[in-house]
């Protein structure tokens, strides 16, 4: 896909604050049923689905460093709202680099706590000024994990009948050849209807941080 250019970083900073004030209160009745709540980054064009064959880049510079101290606000106005619950919880950042958009602030109650602490595969990351954790404040601690992309040759593969048109059908099997000659991992696993091979591309570093 070809990277599509993002103009107006003015603008698009301006939809920050925005998010900030919609996401730094927790659903509570969702997180007692549900025993977790989330926030995405919520500012275009992150945020969107791409309908068209293009990539959107990541921010960089100016917008991205707000969009990181974004998230931290969001956490802090969290961290007051659990410790009124009087009862364990798990609030982090999942902070990825460089793929910064699908950072999210997270949080859990319950039998959910363990599931989060075990729902990534720690990797050894010798840190550097220049990562973005530590753009945050220094009273949060830091481990690192795998940022991978996953993709399924099942899915890649589904019957022509599936897709739109026969250009959509040709596209997702050239996307594949693709894939296979990518830098890569491939896992065998057992499916409903047999067997599946799934294509794991490294992209980055998840760091994943609290304030103890």
């Amino acid at each position: 896909m070809k990277p599509r250019k993002i103009r107006g970083n003015s603008r698009l900073q301006k939809q920050i604050p925005g998010w900030i004030a919609g996401a730094s209160f927790i659903d509570m009745n969702f997180l007692f049923e549900n025993k977790y709540w989330y926030a995405d980054l919520i500012v275009h064009p992150w945020c969107d689905i791409s309908i068209i064959k293009s990539e959107i880049p990541e921010p960089k510079s100016a917008t991205r460093n707000l969009i990181i101290s974004a998230l931290e606000e969001i956490y802090n106005n969290w961290k007051l709202q659990l410790d009124k619950l009087n009862e364990p919880y798990y609030l982090k950042i999942w902070l990825y680099e460089p793929r910064v958009s699908k950072s999210k602030v997270v949080c859990a109650i319950g039998e959910r706590i363990e599931y989060y602490n075990n729902n990534f595969v720690s990797v050894n990351v010798i840190r550097k000024k220049s990562d973005f954790c530590n753009k945050l404040s220094s009273e949060f601690e830091w481990d690192s994990f795998e940022d991978s992309q996953i993709w399924s040759e099942e899915d890649l593969c589904s019957p022509i009948e599936l897709y739109r048109n026969i250009e959509d059908y040709n596209e997702s099997l050239r996307f594949l050849v693709k894939i296979k000659k990518a830098n890569h991992k491939t896992l065998k696993i057992d499916t409903l209807d047999g067997s599946d091979t799934l294509h794991v591309q490294p992209k980055g570093v998840i760091w994943i941080g609290d304030k103890k």
